[in-house]
């Protein structure tokens, strides 16, 4: 890591896995400043505070009907900043959704599973 205090976004409409995720990252590195968002406007209000990092849910509309898919949110983020690291989480086992994501500017996706958590502290550790 090469920032002190690196600035991570998580994007996610499921409070309890946003909580355990920023529990997760705060105890791999204490010099984490975490922003939770439930959803990916709520997010793009805020780019503004230049974060080093976004972890990025790709369905984002389970609570919220009309809130805009990660995907949207993914492409929104990279026409407002190329460089910003996208992290894309995903329940879906998708090769197809994986490539998309990828192809949109996200920097890794991630399976929601026993060993996401760590793979997207990996992904930060090595980008940020």
């Amino acid at each position: 890591m090469n920032k002190k205090n690196p600035s991570i976004f998580i994007v996610d409409d499921e409070p309890l896995l946003s909580e355990m995720l920023t529990d997760y990252l705060m105890e791999q590195y204490e010099g984490f400043q975490i922003k939770s968002f439930p959803t990916g406007e709520a997010c793009l209000l805020c780019l503004d505070e230049q974060p080093d990092a976004v972890i990025l849910d790709y369905y984002l509309n389970s609570k919220e009907k009309d809130a805009a898919n990660g995907m949207d949110i993914l492409k929104e983020i990279k026409k407002r900043n190329k460089a910003l690291p996208v992290v894309m989480l995903s329940s879906q086992k998708s090769y197809g959704t994986a490539i998309k994501s990828i192809m949109y500017g996200a920097v890794y996706y991630v399976i929601k599973g026993q060993d996401a958590f760590d793979e997207i502290f990996q992904v930060i550790k090595a980008n940020v």
